[in-house]
């Protein structure tokens, strides 16, 4: 706590000495003239230099210039951190303010009590533990608290009335004041036995006793003083931002984070918030998107939420390839989560060299950790490229065998790409002699495939129907046949009739370079086998309809090249 000094002068004047510090804890040496200067000093007080001018900042003893100096760092430091202080620093201590002395009416010191509610300067970020506190504050009016929770560094003020919406909190708090009760009555005991045995040794002795109860039951009125709670958490995920949320919505529970994470499920968990255990899930279930899956499924399986869990997958069936594969959060997906979804006979892609792609970018992700963006196809290429030796049969790429086996890789038919596997030195020279002779096989038989399983080995095409169009249609082509994939809207509803035809080599659908450079089937008749598969998310809820796996003879004639299965189905 500053000071101003009296220096008395031989000649009866005195002068203050403005730059002279002394600690609170030396009251002899402090003198305070509340109601102005007495004695054998005059009426007025010459001020010191300009230039050594100072004003206090903040509640210790830290003083700056009066002018803003831009070298004084020092300063600018000590003023950042005076303003900042915690609440509990503000309300524990007082300031001292002071004011210009150039008059003898003016004291050359006050002494004024800090606010209960103090409020950051509007330059300052607010913390958890403040955002809470003032919450907290609002709510009860300023009210003492029962209870003081030290977790993750901090203390956080609570009260009963609204401790008690929280399982863990509540049983924690029943346990320590049964706890420093206990000991409180001990204590009481072991003083009178002391008394009555004729025991006068030091106080002292029992001021070195344990503290069991975190010394919140010392001295007397110890009853009515908070409990020290202590929570400890072992979930590296569970932030103080996390932590100061679910401790708002105590007092206010419509209280709303800025966005919903994982993180907010484990500590409603941890404190028992079945309401916000609640509105969590809710929230997680209508707010997966690319930048939370990977967060909530891992959520969802540490506490074994399996409806988030199916969610999370359902999700990666459908977007995977569409959306995720082109975000930065590639990397957090699982490759046991990968894994699944590529195996999932429901997974969407518009084309099976889609699939491959959204691999290699994950593997790229896992080998360069200190990438920040996501790859572009090029740098993807070149990377594998410059692989010295086949990638999958080095040991680092050992572990990734199971998710290209997983690929349909005789399912890549474009020129361009081909070339492409044959160029990234990923593949085993084995696979692509398998992959190329099956190509060899199917076009020198008409079309005809080597399938044992159509779940496993038919090749997938997708289009994607969103916004107000008419009519979706996508052309597909294998081994010379050529379809269009169609979906029509009904009416002026939000159903669609999907149904699958046999396109000619004139066919207006067909682009030109396809009509001018692919091979053309001139068979009549092609015997095909196929299954239409619909997958949609409305009002919250995954909806799927196939026609499961038909055999349909397609000709030429308009009676002929249509497929047997339409079914409506809504957007």
């Amino acid at each position: 706590m500053p000071s101003a000094c009296l220096n008395p002068r031989s000649d009866g004047q005195c002068h203050v000495s403005p730059t002279r510090l002394l600690d609170a804890r030396s009251p002899s040496q402090m003198t305070l003239f509340p109601g102005g200067f007495t004695g054998p000093c005059p009426q007025q007080v010459i001020p010191g230099p300009p230039s050594r001018q100072r004003t206090q900042t903040g509640c210790t003893n830290r003083w700056r210039l009066d002018r803003p100096f831009s070298g004084d760092l020092l300063g600018q430091a000590q003023v950042q951190r005076a303003v900042s202080l915690t609440h509990r620093t503000a309300r524990s201590a007082g300031t001292f303010r002071t004011r210009d002395v150039t008059s003898s009416r003016d004291p050359p010191l006050m002494l004024t009590d800090m606010p209960q509610t103090t409020g950051l300067s509007s330059g300052v970020h607010s913390s958890p533990e403040h955002s809470f506190y003032l919450l907290s504050q609002e709510v009860t009016q300023n009210a003492k608290p029962d209870a003081v929770l030290e977790c993750l560094g901090s203390i956080w003020e609570l009260h009963g009335q609204f401790l008690s919406r929280s399982e863990t909190l509540a049983e924690l708090y029943m346990n320590c004041k049964k706890q420093r009760s206990i000991l409180l009555q001990s204590r009481a005991g072991s003083r009178q036995t002391a008394t009555s045995s004729g025991w006068r040794g030091s106080a002292g002795r029992w001021g070195r006793t344990l503290r069991e109860d975190g010394g919140m039951g010392t001295s007397r009125g110890s009853l009515k003083r908070p409990i020290l709670l202590q929570l400890p958490v072992h979930d590296p995920s569970i932030s103080k931002e996390d932590l100061s949320f679910a401790l708002r919505t105590l007092y206010r529970p419509a209280e709303r984070p800025e966005r919903w994470e994982g993180s907010l499920l484990s500590v409603a968990i941890m404190l028992g918030l079945s309401q916000l255990y609640q509105r969590c899930l809710n929230e997680m279930m209508v707010n997966i998107t690319s930048l939370t899956v990977c967060d909530f499924h891992r959520v969802a399986c540490e506490h074994k939420q399996t409806t988030l869990q199916s969610a999370c997958e359902r999700w990666l069936e459908l977007f995977l390839v569409t959306e995720l594969s082109h975000q930065i959060g590639l990397r957090d997906l699982p490759f046991d989560l990968l894994l699944k979804t590529l195996r999932c006979p429901r997974v969407f892609a518009v084309n099976e060299y889609d699939l491959l792609k959204t691999v290699l970018n994950w593997m790229y992700l896992q080998l360069n950790p200190a990438e920040q963006t996501p790859p572009s196809h090029s740098a993807v290429n070149s990377f594998f490229c410059r692989s010295v030796g086949v990638f999958l049969e080095q040991p680092v790429g050992q572990m990734y065998l199971p998710l290209f086996q997983a690929l349909r890789l005789h399912g890549i038919t474009e020129r361009n790409h081909v070339k492409e596997i044959q160029k990234i030195n990923v593949f085993p020279s084995s696979w692509l002699l398998l992959t190329f002779s099956n190509h060899y096989y199917s076009i020198h038989s008409g079309g005809d495939m080597h399938m044992t399983d159509f779940s496993k080995h038919s090749i997938r095409f997708g289009m994607i129907v969103e916004g107000e169009l008419q009519h979706y249609t996508r052309a597909i082509g294998l081994y010379g046949f050529y379809f269009l994939l169609k979906a029509s809207r009904v009416g002026q509803s939000d159903s669609f009739d999907f149904s699958l035809e046999r396109l000619r080599h004139w066919d207006p659908a067909l682009t030109e370079s396809c009509r001018t450079t692919q091979p053309f089937s001139v068979r009549t008749e092609r015997c095909v086998r196929y299954q239409v598969r619909v997958q949609s998310y409305v009002r919250g809820e995954w909806l799927e309809e196939r026609s499961g796996v038909v055999s349909q003879v397609f000709g030429l004639s308009k009676r002929r090249c249509r497929s047997q299965v339409r079914f409506k189905r809504m957007q």
